[in-house]
């Protein structure tokens, strides 16, 4: 059954305009991918205590076919391919793939959580969701995302990349 996902994607190691964009290109050379939309690259600030570079951040919508586990196999299998290390949480990463959205699939596993439960609390994930679909629903809220954005202070700091 095919569905369509949106992958969080970001960087702060080495080019992470390229290592996005090399994530994306990996992402798609799986035949379970189809690939609809990306967002614009975003340079933003991390959230975390941990002192860091500013994230390149955006968002894909791709149409999956296969399982939310399937599928966050293939997200840890390109991220270790690309050197990501599994250290500190939150902390500077190579590249970063999250499973945002599953369709309106709400799942608490041990292993994956969806929707990604940071989605609604992150102006680095809900811009460029909503450049993608303005009218995007978080399936446990039952709210439009962009509405989430007034909740958020503005210590997170977002703004598009106009050139690469």
């Amino acid at each position: 059954m095919e569905q369509k996902a949106f992958i969080g994607i970001g960087s702060n190691i080495g080019d992470s305009t390229k290592n996005c964009t090399a994530s994306i290109i990996k992402l798609t050379e799986d035949k379970r991918v189809r690939l609809i939309s990306r967002s614009f690259f975003y340079v933003t600030s991390p959230v975390s205590a941990i002192e860091q570079k500013d994230f390149i951040n955006c968002v894909v919508c791709i149409i999956w076919a296969g399982s939310p586990f399937d599928l966050l196999e293939l997200l840890n299998s390109i991220e270790e391919i690309m050197g990501r290390s599994r250290g500190d949480k939150n902390g500077p990463r190579t590249i970063d793939l999250d499973i945002l959205l599953f369709g309106d699939l709400v799942l608490n596993s041990p292993s994956l959580k969806i929707p990604h439960p940071e989605l609604h609390k992150r102006k680095f994930a809900i811009i460029p969701c909503i450049e993608i679909e303005p009218a995007i629903i978080h399936p446990v809220y039952g709210r439009q995302l962009k509405e989430f954005l007034a909740d958020i202070g503005d210590e997170q700091k977002i703004e598009k990349l106009e050139s690469l």
